[in-house]
């Protein structure tokens, strides 16, 4: 019996200590579709909410990592956007979308935006009204536009699964001692 309080009282200070640790950047992953003329969005991020209000802001400095892909269309060509051609993202953590609003506030994703050149993507309510978003070809000004919502998953980090596969070890240890 003694031994069962001691393998329990480790688990629960392993656990304790994975909590405990700072907050690390979540990466994510997004699709957007509907566009005029067809055409998908996907790409990433990466981000921590330093100030712990749930949500990630570029603007806060929250952002650290961001890609995006178009697929071409009829309208606009494919692109690719990096970090260098990022100019803001704003997601409430857990919504499962950008655009929804969710948190009460402005989301939207904004890249290569007001630039001379190369194709602008600008989405949420807080860039693109009165339509969702928009992949804008600034050469010709063909632009291809959505009202579909920024769908975002999150990629479970390694140790987050680790700590799952841990507590389920523990429960199925526990409940064959007790059997």
């Amino acid at each position: 019996m003694k031994r069962y309080w001691k393998t329990v009282l480790c688990a629960c200070s392993a656990v304790a200590v994975l909590l405990a640790a700072p907050a690390q950047a979540r990466s994510y992953t997004f699709t957007q579709g509907g566009f005029t003329g067809g055409g998908t969005i996907s790409g990433s991020f990466e981000g921590v909410d330093l100030d712990g209000n749930g949500q990630l802001s570029s603007f806060a400095g929250e952002v650290t990592a961001f890609h995006v892909d178009f697929s071409g269309n009829a309208l606009v060509g494919p692109f690719s956007h990096g970090f260098a051609d990022f100019w803001g993202l704003v997601y409430d953590i857990g919504s499962g979308f950008i655009g929804d609003g969710l948190g009460g506030d402005i989301e939207g994703i904004a890249s290569n935006y007001q630039n001379a050149f190369g194709i602008e993507y600008i989405t949420g309510p807080g860039f693109a009204l009165p339509y969702l978003g928009s992949v804008t070809d600034l050469a010709t000004g063909a632009m291809s536009i959505t009202n579909a919502l920024v769908a975002v998953v999150e990629i479970p980090e390694p140790a987050s699964l680790a700590l799952v596969a841990a507590g389920l070890a523990l429960a199925v240890f526990v409940r064959r001692r007790s059997a």
